[in-house]
């Protein structure tokens, strides 16, 4: 079988085309972005009867039914090795007899009982609900039972895989529709990748029975010998308005509609809202987003329309639920349309299979509102410059690749602007931003989507630029494809690495797109090569880090190998070489960025054409830094202190920048599941018999220490002075934590003090002799340090950069329970919060009523929010923008165990140590005078829990508002 090809174009609309019945010449022509296509366009458009066809990209998969159905059995042998039933998702004709799980036979073949019938029942409009998870993982499907990688792309031995195939809608008063029953797609000769389906307006009958259908891999409109077993993914990137409604002038609702056989699962973002599994006749699945419902329904009034649970139980009649939370509670969102719709940009992604032969029926129309988009796409060629096809090992070490990009704007390099990115699959990855020089980076199959406005008076010229990529590669090849209702032309032709300028001018009330594709090739090596490749790694702790620079060289003729390293130059840390990979340690806190230099080299397959190649490692401070109290940090002049504790052996994540898999900065797998001290130690003194002393210096703009907290721990005082040894902060501190039970509490930033002024400053901390008001104990256990980076470094500009692609950009802290005693909050007769278009933060307490912040009160050290069962803490943002800010919560739970819910969004907690969650998907959005309110309610639902800082990023400004003081009259903003 022939292998995939290894790539699939996210882009919105892939070409709009007027037509009756496009000619496959034409349609070549049109998709030759790089000659003008306005002339082709044109030349189409002349055709007598018109209509407006617009493509939207799918992966199309062809399988072979013994090699797919052999995968499941493996598979399903594997994990059900004593079940007479087999429990797979498998392809047969519909009838494969009583061995198989039910999911498996036409549901016209089974009664309510779900059982197995000898004769035709009422139950053919029935669906299978439970087959797949609610939710995706690693942006795509998950299976609840065994299906051999039915819609994995990267497997190519049970199927063919055909990606960016462009699916043909007619688009005719605001909704797209694809019907099998009334036109017709499928490849015209040979399938292949990087194509469209070709568009007709009679449907494809099926010669045997003269049923009308969906068959994309049989050429034509009458199709002798179906195939009936293949699959499809359609991606459909859209918007929402706060009511659901096409617009404000408008009263018509905003929908989805699905009508077919087989299995269809629909998810957006990521999460199941239409499940219409198993093997059935067409069956209706509607998303109504105005009325907020769901519905699967029987597309025929002669069957009988319900569902079948996985487990065996069955519900008959029409199936509906809510998407979004309202005021009967939440739905398959647990957020409300207003908050959803407050984000740009969200993914509709369609799963289809068909798997039981018979019938093939296909429907999709939709009137889903879209933004104005510029995106890149980058490609590889599974080919070399000589059509040899590339080995899979060489196109997975491609993938792991970066390569770096600039988007112009009428001469412009678009900077510190933010842009979506998707994975190979279309599937939505972050939210990140490009660099002040306007730089991104992509891998292979990724897209960059810029979300704006094309309405310009004149129109906006857009081109693209690619860095060099080494002598390994060819002069890139560009295309773009475009729709512009105010229309669009090409200035300039592209060359080299500059893509072809494309001016464009939209309409207000059109979804306007440019989409550049920039397509590379390796070229052919008759000998081994090497190329090596900098990496760029973000540290958050003062831990070892272990660190494969080969991960994204490129070797080709031999096996890659880590030759030496030069750790001589290194200012912060020592390096060394084990088993093929970089160990780095931190000897003192790093406030630049490092840089390792390394030589690695292709172990050639002939012993003769070895090449060697070298490269650099950037090792960056992130945002802020946690280091351990045994790091050499911390001094201890007096005193009788003593490690406590055992350090563990752990090496943090490696920080890769871009990894969308990593932990926030800021959290870590190292610190997830310390349940006490962090890492396991912490260095103790007692001061029954005199005062202890512990100082340490940073470099920075902030910092806080933590330790243990119980009963008898001690009475502090800081002093804090500059790098002059002029004394700036003197202040007091009582680590007590009052409880009836003696209770110990881990991790808990007993202090914490900022500045605006980044620099270097010695914090010296007194632990006062033991006497009736103090205690005696004292733990350090870890100090932080926040914004450690000098800008003045020769490497900033790096870390911005990767700032940006990690969206960790433009941070800031603040401490949530100082927010929470700075704030009063009122409330009316009814107990409603009193607003004044301003930010405030509220405390609830365990019985549900609402407190003036004033009275919150605390057993413990005054650094952070205690949240017993049933309390809660709301704070609200102001000026906050979904789409570029992000919000990390500091939270833990200091026993070791506890739940807490963000606005009802469950988050397990098993971390003592303080570590950052994002948020900012949990967010409430609102608006009040003009302003976007962002609202989180924290609550702890089961267990102690700890809550110390919010963390915001972004380029947007947002601010902080204290509520009016209460009993007073004015009140005043903080910009954060």
């Amino acid at each position: 079988m022939r292998k995939r090809v290894s790539r699939i174009l996210a882009v919105t609309l892939a070409t709009v085309v007027t037509v009756t019945a496009m000619p496959s010449e034409a349609e070549a022509a049109f998709r030759s972005f790089d000659s003008v296509p306005k002339a082709v366009s044109q030349a189409i458009s002349q055709a007598a009867s018109q209509k407006e066809i617009r493509y939207f990209p799918v992966t199309l998969y062809d399988y072979d039914q013994d090699t797919i159905n052999q995968a499941v059995y493996q598979e399903d042998k594997a994990e059900n090795p004593n079940s007479r039933v087999l429990r797979g998702i498998y392809f047969s004709n519909g009838a494969p007899g009583s061995s198989y799980a039910t999911w498996n036979t036409w549901t016209g073949l089974l009664t309510t009982n779900n059982t197995i019938s000898s004769t035709q029942t009422s139950q053919k409009g029935y669906v299978y609900s439970g087959l797949v998870g609610s939710d995706m993982q690693n942006g795509n499907i998950h299976f609840k039972v065994p299906d051999g990688g039915i819609f994995d792309s990267g497997d190519t031995k049970t199927k063919e895989v055909y990606t960016n195939v462009g699916l043909p809608f007619v688009y005719e008063n605001g909704y797209y529709t694809f019907d099998a029953s009334q036109d017709s797609a499928y490849f015209s000769g040979t399938a292949a990748s990087e194509t469209n389906l070709t568009w007709n307006d009679t449907a494809q009958t099926n010669k045997t029975d003269n049923r009308k259908g969906f068959y994309p891999f049989n050429s034509g409109t009458s199709v002798r010998t179906p195939d009936y077993h293949f699959g499809m993914i359609a991606t459909i990137p859209f918007s929402m308005t706060a009511d659901g409604k096409i617009s404000s002038t408008s009263d018509e609702d905003i929908k989805f509609e699905f009508a077919g056989d087989d299995d269809v699962w629909v998810f957006i973002d990521g999460k199941l809202v239409l499940d219409i599994g198993g093997i059935h006749d067409s069956v209706n699945g509607t998303i109504n987003f105005a009325q907020n419902k769901t519905e699967i329904f029987a597309t025929s009034s002669g069957q009988t329309s319900g569902m079948f649970i996985k487990g065996g139980r069955s519900t008959a009649g029409k199936i509906s639920k809510k998407v979004f939370r309202d005021s009967e509670g939440a739905g398959i969102f647990d957020t409300t349309l207003k908050t959803f719709a407050a984000t740009d940009q969200h993914t509709l992604t369609v799963y289809y299979l068909e798997r039981g032969e018979g019938a093939s029926n296909c429907k999709i129309k939709f009137n889903l509102p879209m933004k104005d988009t510029v995106s890149v796409h980058k490609t590889v060629k599974t080919t070399d410059s000589k059509g040899i096809k590339l080995d899979d090992s060489i196109l997975a070490q491609i993938s792991q690749r970066d390569f770096y990009f600039t988007l112009y704007r009428d001469g412009e390099a678009v900077s510190d602007a933010t842009y979506n990115l998707y994975d190979i699959n279309n599937q939505y990855v972050d939210t990140r931003m490009t660099g002040t020089d306007g730089r991104f980076a992509l891998k292979n199959g990724q897209t960059a989507k810029f979300i704006g406005t094309m309405d310009e008076d004149d129109g906006k010229t857009y081109y693209i630029t690619e860095a060099d990529n080494g002598a390994s590669w060819i002069v890139p090849k560009w295309s773009y494809q475009a729709e512009a209702a105010g229309g669009f032309h090409v200035v300039d032709s592209n060359s080299a690495g500059t893509s072809m300028s494309v001016t464009a001018k939209g309409e207000a009330d059109k979804a306007d797109q440019v989409s550049f594709t920039c397509e590379n090739e390796m070229l052919h090596k008759e000998t081994a090569s090497f190329e090596a490749n900098d990496d760029y790694i973000v540290l958050d702790y003062g831990l070892p880090v272990e660190i494969d620079p080969l991960v994204n060289d490129l070797a080709v003729g031999g096996s890659k190998e880590l030759v030496e390293i030069d750790s001589n130059s290194l200012k912060y840390g020592t390096a060394e070489v084990k088993d093929g990979k970089i160990h780095y340690t931190l000897t003192k806190q790093l406030t630049g960025v490092e840089v390792l230099n390394y030589t690695a080299k292709v172990k050639s397959t002939n012993g003769v054409d070895d090449q060697e190649a070298q490269a650099k490692v950037y090792i960056i401070p992130a945002t802020d830094m946690y280091y351990e109290e045994d790091f050499g940090m911390a001094e201890y002049p007096n005193g009788s202190w003593e490690q406590e504790g055992t350090p563990q052996e752990d090496y943090q994540e490696p920080g890769v920048v871009g990894d969308a898999g990593d932990s926030p900065y800021g959290s870590d797998v190292a610190y997830l599941s310390d349940s006490e001290d962090s890492n396991g130690s912490s260095c103790y003194v007692s001061t029954e018999k005199g005062a202890a002393k512990f100082t340490y210096t940073f470099t920075g703009k902030g910092t806080s220490f933590f330790a243990r907290t119980s009963n008898n721990s001690g009475y502090l005082r800081i002093v804090i002075r500059d790098a002059k040894g002029r004394e700036i902060y003197h202040g007091y501190r009582n680590t007590i934590y009052q409880s009836e039970n003696k209770i110990t509490l881990y991790n808990i930033p007993v202090f914490t003090w900022n500045t605006s002024e980044y620099g270097t400053y010695n914090v010296e901390v007194s632990v006062a002799k033991a006497g009736n008001r103090f205690g005696s104990d004292f733990w350090l256990d870890g100090i932080r340090v926040m914004q450690p980076l000098d800008e003045t470094d020769e490497h900033a500009d790096i870390a911005a950069q990767a700032y940006n692609q990690d969206g960790e950009a433009n941070m800031t802290a603040v401490t949530l329970r100082q927010k929470l005693l700075s704030d009063y909050t009122e409330v009316d007769e009814n107990g409603e919060i009193q607003w004044d278009g301003k930010t405030f933060v509220v405390f609830t307490d365990s019985n549900g009523e609402i407190k003036k912040a004033s009275e919150y009160k605390s057993n413990g050290p005054k650094e952070e929010v205690y949240l017993d069962e049933d309390q809660s803490v709301t704070f609200s943002l102001k000026d906050w923008d979904p789409n570029t800010n992000k919000l990390y919560l500091g939270v833990k739970a200091p026993f070791g165990n506890a739940k807490v819910s963000v606005n009802g969004q469950i988050l397990e907690l098993k971390n003592a140590a303080d570590c950052y969650y994002e948020i900012s998907k949990c967010a409430d959005i609102s608006e009040k005078d003009g302003s976007t309110i962002a609202t989180f309610e924290i609550k702890a639902e089961e267990g102690l829990v700890s809550s110390t800082n919010i963390k915001v990023t972004g380029n947007a400004e947002f601010t902080i508002i204290k509520k009016q003081t209460y009993g007073k009259g004015n009140g005043y903003e903080e910009n954060v």
